[in-house]
């Protein structure tokens, strides 16, 4: 297990991080209440508001996570032209995250609201529109974030891939071959839709689901091994983690295949952002030169810790330490 010294060094690392999110920025609304009865106007839980809250979500909690960690961090992102714009922007702005927030009129701003009583999640509303830029959002886009990666010169970046919409061939292609041309470490949350368009990354990290999806099979365990391998080398990729839920991360690189499952018990809350705060621990653990075997100690305590919070939650560093 990684120990408190080695999360001290990646949290020392990351200081000196230039980092910089681009992909599905949205916000995560939450309805606590409970429910002590059922309406008698049909046969649905009735729930007794007790208090809401609201939160940045999907990229921006990427961005959220590594400046917990340290990092300088920008996010580029889209939103609607809309109140919740603001909403999300004045959520950045108050942990100090600078941000180019591209305001379509043609969508809403993504929310998802999830109701929740007694740490169930009874219902989620999703408000978003899934079509893809239009092309002259596109091509202004795609400039603005060539010219902002080569004047930010950022040492980090991470494409969080939501599927909606903003990710595109094109904007994928053009933020992957801007770093290449500066030597960024770049890594990966992808979806199925653009599974096989980044190419050349360095970490790229699909949960089991999501591999199965783009393998057109229910995928085990024991394949990861193989078809990470083949997907590795098809798509000169660095490294390529699996994430495997409560049984931990399997990770393929040039050396070897590793796998650790979670080595801290916890009682599992919610999972929502789990995976956001493991891609940015991957990422870090890898810059700062851990081994595998800790890279993956490290990604799972992370894991274990926004798990063990309802909602979505950032990782606490020094909680870390604590537990290691």
């Amino acid at each position: 297990m990684i120990n408190s010294t080695d999360i001290a060094r990646v949290r020392a690392k990351a200081k000196s991080i230039k980092a910089m999110v681009i992909g599905d920025a949205m916000l995560d609304q939450y309805i606590y209440g409970t429910v002590e009865r059922i309406s008698p106007e049909a046969p649905v839980p009735v729930l007794s508001h007790r208090h809401s809250e609201i939160k940045a979500g999907g990229s921006a909690n990427v961005a959220l996570n590594l400046a917990a960690w340290g990092c300088q961090t920008v996010l580029i992102g889209l939103t609607g032209d809309d109140s919740n714009a603001e909403v999300l922007a004045g959520l950045l702005e108050n942990h100090g995250i600078r941000h180019h927030l591209f305001r379509s009129p043609h969508r809403p701003t993504t929310i998802k609201t999830r109701v929740v009583a007694m740490s169930h999640h009874l219902l989620r509303i999703d408000e978003e529109s899934l079509e893809e830029l239009r092309e002259e959002e596109e091509a202004r886009a795609a400039e603005h974030i060539r010219e902002t990666i080569l004047t930010e010169k950022p040492n980090l970046i991470i494409l969080e891939d939501y599927n909606k919409g903003f990710l595109t061939e094109k904007i994928i292609g053009t933020v992957i071959g801007t770093g290449r041309e500066l030597g960024v470490f770049i890594g990966v949350d992808p979806k199925e839709k653009n599974f096989f368009h980044y190419r050349g990354v360095d970490l790229f990290k699909p949960n089991l689901r999501e591999a199965s999806q783009a393998a057109h099979k229910a995928l085990r365990i024991d394949d990861l091994g193989d078809v990470s391998r083949k997907w590795r080398e098809e798509m000169k990729v660095r490294a390529i983690a699996v994430t495997l839920g409560s049984q931990g991360i399997h990770l393929s690189t040039e050396q070897d295949e590793y796998r650790a499952k979670p080595e801290r018990s916890i009682d599992v809350v919610d999972v929502c952002g789990a995976g956001d705060a493991v891609i940015c621990a991957l990422a870090l653990g890898m810059m700062s030169g851990l081994t595998p075997g800790d890279i993956l100690s490290l990604a799972n305590l992370t894991g274990a810790y926004v798990c063990s919070h309802s909602g979505v939650v950032t990782v606490d560093v020094h909680v870390l330490e604590q537990w290691a």
